[in-house]
């Protein structure tokens, strides 16, 4: 966290005295930070609960509402991740699911098969409140010509 970090958060958690209906989560991940911290993070007890009791304890400080976690993405080794990836989000959630209390757990998914694969959907969906998808990913310039 940086010296702006420190002005933005308590900003953006003001604005539910604006908006008492207002919930604010802290998103952890995304493209840039790759598979592998993510692989590792989930890897062990230890990891997880490091993890789980910064990220619980930084929401309790900030007055957050909750955590959406965008692990892009399990298993895919050009990713940097691992085939025990899918056992361990799992576990990871169920874990994180415990610890957060009334806190609120979302899960950025792909919206392409390739990617979805890697998630194992049917046993993280009791730990989570909901799925954001990626539907923006749908097309790109990987499509090629459309015009």
């Amino acid at each position: 966290m940086n010296s702006y970090d420190d002005q933005l958060y308590p900003r953006v958690a003001a604005l539910k005295l604006q908006n008492p209906s207002l919930k604010v989560f802290i998103a952890i991940g995304g493209w840039d930070a790759g598979g592998k911290v993510f692989s590792d993070m989930v890897s062990t007890p230890e990891n997880r609960a490091t993890f789980i009791k910064s990220v619980v304890q930084f929401c309790q400080t900030q007055a957050f509402d909750g955590i959406d976690i965008d692990w892009e993405y399990p298993v895919d080794d050009d990713r940097g991740g691992r085939a025990e990836d899918f056992a361990n989000y799992v576990t990871f959630m169920k874990e994180l699911k415990s610890a957060a209390g009334r806190l609120g757990l979302s899960l950025t998914l792909p919206s392409s098969y390739w990617y979805l694969k890697g998630f194992d959907v049917l046993n993280l969906e009791p730990y989570v409140d909901w799925f954001n998808f990626m539907s923006y990913d749908i097309h790109g310039t990987w499509d090629g010509n459309n015009a």
